[in-house]
């Protein structure tokens, strides 16, 4: 993309680039996500003739519809803050500004091979291990008691039956489950947990194994800094399960959740993990399966959020989004996680 190479270019030194050599030999990648609500182009710079890219470059779909871009800016610098030096395992942010008709977010590239199927299945084990030692690193940095934290019930519980209440026209059972979901997470209002900066989309591709044992994550446009424990381990967790049984469709999804999490012929393989992980920050076990409720209800919410975009929280998804949203396997997930909750192992 010519744009992004002439801004690097001009601003070379002043971004103190010369580390990468000279701006005479870049070259580009443009990568347009396929999510249905991702708001932002991925540019990749590399020098022509190498394969691995040193930066990434990300703008707006739409020129002033920066609020993701934004968040991940301020997200990034914020956890670094959160450690001495940093992190490598994470992007930093290079610049972040305006340069002609675009709001250019400029980063670090992390390296690493990236967490895809083929490569869960062949090393299942050290993917969850290479997860959990990043995940324990940065909850154990960025953790704070969340009654030191004003109305965080509201914001990351209250708020999310907002997002489903009010985006759609609810079918009966919808609203039943929504009401069910409401007495299921109240144990956790006044819970003594930890809240920990949460990724929000913590799989592939935004996930990357180097050297076999050490964890690289990008993409911190949905991150949260005093977001929900738990929440991004139980996301991946269930991406290693899909992953696990080959899972390609929404009844293999399902029975691979299934088979991860609940206690039906077995007890589910995951929840050992996800214990230790409780007990690592202190979490009690009867907690567990509140927290796993949420997780799931934000995640869901936190999707309808994105569909709604620029548009606001007052505003309603449209006839074929709503349909869309309905056979999202996320958001079967959420409805199978509280129809058998009781089953959670």
């Amino acid at each position: 993309m010519n744009t992004i190479l002439t801004y690097l270019s001009e601003n070379w030194q002043r971004l103190k680039l010369e580390k990468y050599g000279t701006p005479a030999k870049l070259s580009s990648v443009i990568l347009t996500p396929g999510f249905q609500a991702s708001s932002h182009l991925i540019v990749f710079v590399l020098n022509k003739g190498q394969q691995a890219p040193f930066l990434v470059v990300k703008l707006p779909r739409i020129s002033g519809d920066h609020h993701r871009l934004d968040l991940e800016a301020e997200s990034l610098r914020r956890l670094h803050a959160s450690k001495s030096g940093g992190y490598d395992s994470v992007p930093r942010v290079v610049a972040y500004e305006d340069w002609k008709d675009y709001r250019l977010l400029v980063e670090t590239m992390v390296q690493g091979q990236i967490m895809r199927p083929p490569l869960i299945r062949k090393q299942t084990e050290t993917c969850i291990q290479a997860a959990f030692n990043w995940l324990q690193e940065i909850n154990q940095n960025t953790a704070v008691c969340a009654y030191k934290i004003e109305n965080w019930f509201e914001k990351l519980a209250i708020n999310s039956f907002a997002a489903l209440e009010n985006s759609f026209p609810l079918l009966p059972e919808e609203q039943q489950l929504i009401d069910q979901t409401r007495q299921l997470i109240e144990p956790l209002r006044l819970a003594k947990i930890p809240l920990v900066f949460e990724h929000g989309d913590f799989s592939s591709p935004n996930l990357m194994l180097a050297n076999n044992t050490d964890l690289g994550v990008v993409d911190w446009e949905l991150a949260e800094q005093h977001g929900l424990p738990t929440a991004d381990f139980i996301f991946f967790l269930t991406y290693i399960a899909f992953c696990k049984e080959n899972a390609t469709k929404q009844p293999q999804q399902v029975k691979a959740f299934q088979n991860a999490f609940f206690n039906h012929e077995n007890p589910g393989w995951a929840m050992p993990h996800l214990r230790k992980y409780c007990k690592k920050l202190e979490i009690p076990e009867e907690l567990l399966k509140p927290l796993f409720v949420l997780a799931w209800t934000r995640y869901v919410a936190n999707m309808i959020s994105r569909l709604k975009g620029e548009t606001g929280s007052s505003s309603m998804l449209s006839a074929e989004t709503t349909a869309w949203l309905r056979k999202n396997r996320f958001y079967l997930l959420w409805q199978y996680t509280v129809k058998q909750f009781d089953k959670i192992a």
